[in-house]
């Protein structure tokens, strides 16, 4: 009479013993430091991460995985800090970024291996910036310029 639920018992562990093996699967790891964060990205495993140590803005990272031998991150803005830099319109908006495997350091750096929206934005802030320097500085450009 013991082992007239031996058959359920057993579809049962290994219910339970699959769904651990999912969730650890496919759940994100939470990074509450860089260097877990780096750990992660350097192999490319799942993880999230929120970077407050930046002056100008706070990020958030979303390790998607791998795609075309590169890792794939979700950049999001979440804070602009510093108001020079024209960036609080652009909250919550996010990028993804293309970066090397093995390699660590922060995505949103090498705009050129990134796309969305987030990019184009900074971009735009880039070329803006540009453009009120040479306006600014037009004499001593024309001055380079006409030395070569």
């Amino acid at each position: 009479m013991r082992f007239i639920y031996q058959k359920e018992v057993f579809v049962l562990f290994i219910l339970v013993v699959a769904s651990i093996a999912l969730y650890s699967t496919f759940s994100s790891a939470r990074c509450i430091d860089l260097s877990c964060f780096q750990a992660h990205l350097s192999k490319c495993r799942s993880a999230t991460f929120i970077n407050d140590a930046q002056k100008e803005a706070a990020w958030e990272y979303n390790i998607l995985g791998t795609h075309d031998k590169k890792c794939e991150v979700e950049v999001r803005l979440l804070i602009a800090k510093d108001s020079s830099l024209d960036l609080r319109q652009y909250e919550g908006e996010t990028m993804v970024c293309s970066h090397p495997i093995g390699a660590v350091g922060y995505p949103e750096k090498n705009l050129a291996a990134c796309r969305g929206d987030l990019k184009e934005d900074l971009q735009s802030i880039v070329i803006e910036k540009m453009y009120k320097y040479l306006v600014a500085n037009i004499g001593d450009v024309k001055k380079e310029i006409s030395s070569y």
